[in-house]
């Protein structure tokens, strides 16, 4: 940020006004640091209102302390990882809307995000166990009975699944390695709804990707910082393809090196709350 105007201070509450006219002034997307998700939640519902037909996208901090043995709720990792790949994949003019704390925090590379994505469709041929196997890598939870997103189930030659895409879960019909049909599904019920006929995309969902390689360096990191790792059930969780609660507090660990928001959004805008300083 070598070039920078300042402006303001701006009276309280219209900072989606200016930065709306800002926006439509501008051929640059626009990044917002706000001070808190509240923040940038309020100024997401004015800008539905002020553009309608703008995209905004929000990028909100892990919900938890630092270093406790609590995990992010779902909710915010499906937002988190929605809002990277979009701006991996994606060159549209937009508004992002984050805080300082999302700033701060180290994320995956961009590398990362589409290296795990796969696809499926009806008719095709797919092995039953590595479909499984590659839910499992994603980060899917396997439970008895689909739910929630992000969990998966498998009864007999059946697997239900919920995207986190999609607002309802699918059933996907398996006739020995060939995927016959794949269903819409009522959680609640279970019973079916529509077919879908359409190819379904996959991708990370946890920002922990638990592959052969990210466990070796997982491994090999641990041990250099806590030589009892034997005792330790993080260690041996994991080694067991297992994240134990709050275990994304070692993202570190998995990665040769991690990048920030800024990474994403090289060439945006960037626009601060104007009491940053106060937050820093």
């Amino acid at each position: 940020m070598n070039n920078k105007n300042t402006i303001g201070p701006s009276i309280h509450n219209v900072e989606p006004f200016f930065i709306s006219q800002f926006y439509q002034n501008s051929n640059k997307s626009i990044l917002y640091i706000g001070k808190d998700e509240r923040e940038i939640s309020s100024m997401e519902q004015k800008f539905k209102w002020l553009l309608p037909d703008v995209e905004i996208l929000l990028f909100k901090s892990w919900d938890q302390i630092p270093y406790d043995n609590v995990s992010p709720s779902k909710e915010v990792q499906i937002e988190r990882l929605k809002t990277l790949k979009i701006l991996s994949n994606s060159k549209e003019k937009r508004i992002i809307l984050t805080t300082i704390n999302s700033i701060t925090q180290k994320i995956i590379p961009k590398s990362i995000i589409n290296s795990q994505l796969f696809k499926i469709s009806k008719n095709q041929k797919f092995k039953f166990e590595d479909l499984i196997n590659n839910l499992v890598l994603l980060g899917f939870q396997r439970t008895s009975l689909v739910r929630d997103k992000s969990e998966f189930s498998v009864r007999g030659s059946i697997l239900d699944i919920f995207p986190n895409d999609r607002s309802k879960p699918i059933r996907i019909d398996f006739f020995d390695e060939e995927i016959e049909t794949i269903f819409e599904f009522d959680p609640i019920t279970q019973k079916r709804l529509k077919e879908i006929n359409s190819d379904l995309e996959f991708n990370i969902i946890n920002e922990l990707i638990l592959n052969e390689n990210n466990l070796n360096l997982f491994r090999k990191n641990f041990r250099e910082i806590f030589p009892d790792y034997r005792n330790s059930q993080v260690y041996n969780l994991f080694s067991e393809n297992i994240i134990p609660s709050g275990g994304e507090q070692f993202l570190p660990l998995f990665y040769d090196n991690l990048e920030t928001l800024f990474d994403y959004v090289k060439d945006y805008k960037i626009i601060l709350n104007d009491e940053f300083k106060k937050y820093i």
